[in-house]
């Protein structure tokens, strides 16, 4: 297909339909109704509004969402706004015939299905810039420099934008995926004028990339040594003290150039709609044979709100990465799953699943004082000492070489960084590095087994 067909095609994917445009107008239209009512009968709240790509009209089909702000005087104590918005929010969406979920961001909020669209409840103080009490204070201005900005048409490039990103696996903000979020695309839309334009630019950039749409820094220098170590910089437009892209990863960003890369050169409508199958047991099998890897399997205590469980869950997998690294294992690569209700997976690709009975033990330099002690402390229960260079080594004998059960042990005497809020669950997981054991728990859960397919392939959605 050529780049023209394969974006009208894409377009017809991502852009909503009108009988979706008037479930989504259905849904905020009752739902502000309900709040401006309970609202009303709390004391510090100022007004009502429509936030988000429901708000700029840029979201996309099959993600009708619906972010609605309660805006509160800025004297109400923060901890007493949060219990406000909360009490509002439940109410609100159960009168709607919803589940309300408490979600945590900077602060507490509220989240519901009614009728297919997610409904967010959010708190925030009606302030002016750049007098901002918190996160949540700058977004009805990000909605309105967008929404003053957008050409027409140019809702459309950030369906596309965002289309393609999603495809790509690399949009989301949250914990779960450290990619773009819609703020982020509109002004990526905005500052490239549309989409084969951001990402012709894309495929050409080298970190760290700079975007400063307002030119609130003199010079991309003074914008690097204000934001150090940070991959992409996009300066916000309403608060040149933040960086839009703050929580875009170097692997993400790295993917989205890549995916930029390959689709300028051959145009694909995979890279918007990536074949999505339940793989059978058999390939997983077979892609999972001859390779070492080691799985925790287990279960929530409690429901947790989402990205405070991913913030945990990819706590604890950095920390038994880093357990096997200093046990004497390379790990290749490593990932957590989650259904975000009960069931955890946290899988590791090591080199070995059992270690040589023998490793090397450096000892100091021959000339400290402490060679004498190495010596004392190591003949008779170690093969040497031998002098190489100018150090003492020995050979030592592991009293244990299987992965599973040193992983097993150094949980039991907490010595791995896993987060406390997941310590009993994890310390009770199956610890195992047969993959059909695995595969049993979860044969009718089609995310989980794409993940661990996904997983054994090693390769983004758009490869």
């Amino acid at each position: 297909m050529r780049l023209e067909e394969v974006l009208a095609e894409a377009l017809r994917i991502v852009k909503p339909k009108e009988e979706d445009e008037a479930l989504l107008k259905n849904v905020v239209d009752r739902v502000k109704d309900i709040l401006e009512e309970e609202a009303s009968k709390v004391k510090g709240v100022l007004g009502i509004s429509l936030e988000g790509s429901a708000a700029k009209n840029t979201w996309i089909r099959g993600k009708e969402e619906a972010d609605i702000f309660i805006h509160f005087d800025r004297d109400v104590p923060r901890d007493e706004m949060e219990r406000r918005v909360i009490d509002i929010g439940f109410r609100a969406i159960e009168r709607m015939g919803g589940k309300p979920r408490l979600m945590y961001a900077e602060h507490p909020y509220v989240e519901g299905v009614v009728d297919g669209v997610t409904v967010d409840v959010v708190a925030c103080y009606d302030v002016e810039p750049p007098n901002w009490l918190s996160a949540t204070d700058r977004t009805p201005y990000h909605t309105r420099y967008v929404v003053e900005r957008l050409k027409p048409g140019q809702e459309d490039q950030v369906r596309l934008l965002k289309g393609f990103m999603t495809g790509c696996g690399v949009y989301g903000a949250e914990i779960k995926v450290k990619g773009f979020s819609g703020y982020l695309t509109e002004l990526l839309i905005l500052y490239y004028g549309d989409f084969v334009n951001v990402v012709k630019n894309a495929a050409n950039w080298r970190p760290p990339i700079v975007i400063d749409l307002e030119r609130h820094y003199r010079s991309v220098e003074e914008v690097l040594e204000m934001f150090r170590n940070q991959p992409l910089i996009v300066i916000d437009p309403i608060d040149m003290g933040r960086n839009v892209a703050s929580a875009v990863s170097l692997t993400k960003l790295s993917e989205f150039i890549l995916a930029s890369k390959l689709f300028i050169s051959n145009p694909s409508l995979n890279f918007f709609k990536p074949r999505v199958e339940k793989p059978s047991i058999r390939n997983l099998r077979g892609l999972s044979a001859g390779r070492n890897i080691l799985y925790l399997f287990f279960k929530l205590e409690v429901e947790k709100p989402p990205d405070v469980l991913w913030g945990e869950l990819r706590k604890s997998e950095e920390g038994i990465r880093r357990a096997f690294e200093r046990l004497g294992f390379k790990v290749y690569r490593s990932d957590s799953w989650t259904d975000e209700i009960e069931l955890c997976i946290l899988i590791f690709e090591l080199d070995t699943l059992k270690l040589p009975n023998f490793t090397i033990h450096r000892g100091p330099p021959v000339h400290l004082e402490t060679a004498k002690d190495f010596i004392k402390k190591w003949s008779g229960r170690a093969i040497g000492p031998w002098v190489r260079g100018d150090r003492l080594y020995v050979l030592r004998r592991r009293d244990e070489t299987d992965a599973v059960k040193l992983l097993r042990r150094e949980l039991d005497l907490n010595r791995v960084a896993i987060a406390k809020g997941l310590a009993s669950s994890i310390k009770g997981a199956e610890i195992d590095h047969r993959i059909d054991r695995l595969i049993e728990h979860l044969t009718d859960n089609s995310s989980a087994l794409r993940f661990i397919s996904s997983f054994l392939k090693a390769r983004p959605p758009f490869l």
